[in-house]
């Protein structure tokens, strides 16, 4: 019951746009399946779609999956990782730049 809270909480509130998509595995654990249904992740998808809107080539990485959406079936945990984990370093690096670009304009 603790783990189940633990994902609700996660999936309501993730700390990054990667997270959102991390819980996708765990979820999908908990109802007895390794396999992620290409219609789930096309929804958090779209549930990240705001923030990825932050960087060009994160919303370039978005758009891409959701097109992919289109043509499979499931995704494994290791492809959502890797996705997660490009979505985060994207929006990470255009986060990190631009106040210290604004900063040196202010000056």
């Amino acid at each position: 019951m603790d783990h189940e809270q633990t994902e609700d909480t996660a999936t309501t509130a993730p700390a990054t746009p990667g997270d959102a998509l991390r819980s996708l595995p765990a979820e999908a654990a908990g109802r007895g399946t390794r396999f992620v249904s290409a219609q789930a992740m096309q929804a958090r998808l779209f549930s990240v779609y705001d923030a990825a809107t932050a960087a060009e080539d994160a919303l370039a990485l978005v758009q891409n999956q959701l097109t992919l959406t289109l043509n499979r079936s499931y995704y494994e945990a290791d492809e959502i990782e890797q996705m997660a984990s490009q979505l985060d370093t994207l929006l990470s690096l255009d986060t990190m730049e631009r106040p210290s670009g604004e900063l040196v304009s202010d000056e």
